[in-house]
């Protein structure tokens, strides 16, 4: 599409107008999806729900049998059949507190005990420490700075959808 090449302030001040019109309609038409995607959405979850009933208790009635006979996975941990597997396989899991104050008082209890090696850390470098460096350092460690001034548009879209909420 050719545009006409802006030439004056006033030029500037209404192809920002015409932007923030054209966002407002994006929006528009991008919020208008997502209500007919969340309507398609509940009707699949309403017809996928007696499905999902019906598996659930399909899945129980196997898992009570397999439990009554459990004898005999006592040897073959799984019983391979024509249209899929029952077995059981051990698992091994250790519950961690979610509460912000039970997680540290476990790592400073863990840390107490010389148990580092079950403390995770994850190692990556902090970019706005890195920032603060001087150049020299940087060129040691094989970074550079790099400076850039970003040109932004900002259209005041409030203005726009104002004035097209009230012509509609």
């Amino acid at each position: 599409m050719s545009m006409a090449q802006i030439t004056n302030w006033d030029e500037v001040d209404s192809t920002l107008k015409r932007l923030a019109e054209l966002v407002v309609a994006e929006t528009k038409i991008n919020g208008d999806a997502t209500i007919r995607i969340n309507e398609i959405k509940k009707e699949a979850a309403d017809k996928a729900a007696p499905l999902q009933v019906e598996r659930a208790a399909l899945e129980k009635q196997i898992e009570l049998f397999c439990e009554a006979n459990k004898a005999e996975f006592a040897d073959k941990r799984s019983k391979e059949l024509n249209f899929g597997t029952v077995g059981y396989r051990v698992s091994t899991s250790v519950a961690i507190p979610r509460d912000k104050k039970k997680v540290e008082a476990l790592i400073k209890s863990i840390k107490a005990f010389g148990l580092k090696n079950c403390i995770a850390y994850e190692e990556k470098p902090d970019k706005e420490a890195l920032k603060e460096l001087d150049d020299t350092t940087l060129t040691k460690l094989g970074l550079k700075r790099k400076i850039e001034d970003n040109f932004r548009i900002e259209p005041r879209i409030e203005e726009v959808a104002d004035t097209s909420e009230a012509r509609a």
